[in-house]
């Protein structure tokens, strides 16, 4: 139990039974207003997408009618949303939404209103890609080094991971050995790709390496591939962690390091770019989320831990900072400028 209970600053209570999870919230000026406040976009399982912009008269009002900007039913279960450059000849940011079986890219925009109702804003489908295999999550990144973009991989159920360089599709990967999909996230210092897999391993595969393996078109080696005519795909560093992994974050605030936080059942680590563990933490009570972010102390980095018991725990590297009470269990969490 914690004496503090942490205080709404803005909170709006969203549909009837709707079911979220991780990858259901992504913070980011979605619109290009440039004024540097970031909008909520909250995706849920029954289809519906919103996109708010709080602005509470006081502390611990509910929300205001015109804090929400769109709200639209996509038909189909949203998985996770992310907001990146998405679109080939442009630098301004677009929203990236995974489906079970399509990835969809829309363009948010506003117009002034005339009248007191405020500004409407309208989503425009700019592209989508219809998947062969049903999708579990996504991560998005410049991969390859690219400069101006982001591409977009997403991880299948079968292990599979596919990517994305924008209108077109390059190219699909099966992890070896993939039995269950596992959390998924992209080093851009590194290029790698880093998952946990269900032999409770955290791996990383370089991008270099993914592109230039034999393509996964079929699961079966063919006799051919068992000759050597394509490269197999080979795992640049794994680490036992003992547990599965709920999430992944990688951290990098200064360009000399970035440090990749796994979440575990029972414990987070903190490794260092090679795979070696920097330093790991054993949890008192079961997490749900977690989120890494940078500290006010120099070399140390904070670290948001909400568990189960309705808990928000703040780390800084291992030490416990603070401890708060929250109303719900926490199942995504994000830092933001609003």
């Amino acid at each position: 139990m914690s004496l503090f209970k942490a205080r709404d600053w803005w909170s709006v209570l969203l549909g009837e039974k709707e079911e979220f999870d991780q990858g259901c919230l992504c913070l980011a000026d979605v619109d290009n207003s440039g004024s540097g406040q970031d909008k909520i976009i909250v995706g849920s399982f029954m289809g519906y997408l919103r996109i708010f912009n709080p602005h509470p008269v006081k502390t611990g009002d509910g929300a205001q009618a015109e804090d929400l900007l769109l709200e639209v039913h996509l038909q189909d279960p949203v998985l996770q949303v992310e907001v990146g450059k998405f679109v080939s000849g442009t630098e301004i940011l677009h929203l990236a939404v995974l489906h079970p079986r399509k990835l969809c890219v829309y363009f948010v925009s506003g117009t002034l209103g005339n009248v007191e109702h405020g500004n409407q804003y309208q989503m425009k489908l700019m592209y989508e890609h219809h998947l062969q295999r049903t999708a579990c999550n996504m991560t998005c990144g410049p991969f390859g080094g690219v400069k101006g973009r982001d591409l977009i991989c997403i991880q299948s159920m079968d292990g599979m991971l596919m990517v994305f360089e924008q209108e077109s599709y390059a190219f699909g990967r099966f992890l070896p050995g993939s039995l269950l999909p596992g959390p998924l996230a992209y080093s851009s210092r590194t290029d790698s790709f880093i998952t946990v897999s269900s032999c409770r391993q955290v791996e990383s595969y370089k991008y270099q390496v993914l592109a230039f393996a034999t393509d996964a078109d079929k699961r079966e080696e063919t006799e051919q591939q068992k000759l050597g005519s394509g490269k197999r795909l080979v795992v640049d560093w794994t680490l036992n962690i003992g547990e599965q992994a709920l999430d992944i974050c990688i951290v990098s605030f200064n360009q000399s390091t970035s440090s990749i936080f796994v979440l575990g059942e029972r414990n987070f680590f903190c490794l260092k770019d090679n795979g070696q563990i920097r330093f790991m933490k054993k949890l008192d009570c079961s997490p749900s989320c977690f989120l890494p972010y940078c500290s006010v102390s120099e070399g140390t980095i904070n670290t948001l831990i909400g568990n189960h018991n309705n808990m928000l725990h703040i780390y800084q590297d291992v030490t416990l900072k603070w401890a708060t009470q929250l109303p719900h269990v926490p199942v995504a969490v994000k830092v933001g400028s609003l």
